[in-house]
């Protein structure tokens, strides 16, 4: 058998070594435990974890066998917004400027809206995400409170989008209702300008001409009914003034 002179083994000695240290200066991936992640991704996080802890108690309430079983699962498995109020303000204030902060930031202001947390995010929103697109979801929150009125107009003027607008007027006009001339201007207004703007499932104009009722005393007791149009259960239509001077019974009902 012939053997591999010894300058052979040398060379395959430094190439060996070349290698390794090619391999020492590549920079190396972190475990994925470890790995860096967007404020994006800390959100979801955030949000994967509250998500799992409901539905943790869901399944536990389902699977209860008393009241007593229940109420046990409440006191200890209901999943309290107060718990992650923290992560959520420090995910906001460590990323000002991603998406994920406004997200963050609505999140405190709808789940834990007098907590210090969230009365921090209510200031943070105000200060610098009053002209975000996506304000129109924690309006309703941000108009309560001692300042509500003074935060409303701030948004109805500065904001520069009609949802917010929208959502900001018809708020302060519930806000306003003692004084019936102003807030019945402000639903008013909003059956002009933003009639089709939405809002918990509906639209500001149908919401405003219950209002706007209330406002003008129509539903007062005492007062005539609105007249209602609809069909029976057997299709046939029908008006409630078709029974003017009979006894009727009105049962309003409906799905949440």
């Amino acid at each position: 058998m012939r053997h591999a002179p010894r300058w052979a083994w040398s060379v395959v000695l430094l190439a060996a070594a070349v290698v390794a240290r090619a391999d020492d200066a590549k920079p190396k991936d972190p475990p994925k435990d470890e790995a860096p992640k967007t404020a994006a991704e800390q959100y979801q996080a955030l949000m994967k974890d509250l998500m799992a802890e409901r539905n943790e108690y869901i399944k536990a309430m389902q699977a209860a066998k008393d009241d007593e079983e229940r109420q046990k699962i409440f006191n200890e498995k209901y999943p309290k917004p107060q718990k992650y109020a923290a992560k959520f303000l420090e995910l906001a204030k460590k990323s000002p400027t991603e998406p994920a902060a406004f997200d963050a930031l609505s999140w405190l202001c709808i789940n834990v809206p007098g907590t210090p947390e969230g009365k921090e995010a209510t200031e943070i929103v105000l200060k610098d995400h009053i002209k975000n697109e996506k304000l129109g979801m924690v309006i309703p929150r941000l108009g309560t409170g001692p300042d509500g009125e003074k935060t409303l107009r701030r948004i109805i003027a500065e904001s520069p989008h009609k949802d917010a607008q929208g959502i900001a007027t018809y708020r302060l006009a519930q806000v306003l209702k003692k004084d019936k001339g102003e807030s019945q201007k402000l639903f008013e207004e909003i059956l002009a300008k933003f009639a089709d703007v939405k809002m918990y499932g509906g639209t500001l104009g149908k919401m405003a001409k219950g209002e706007l009722n209330e406002v003008r005393g129509l539903l007062e007791v005492g007062k005539p009914a609105m007249d209602i149009e609809a069909e029976d259960i057997d299709g046939t239509k029908f008006k409630l003034s078709d029974y003017r001077g009979k006894v009727v019974m009105l049962d309003f009902w409906g799905h949440w």
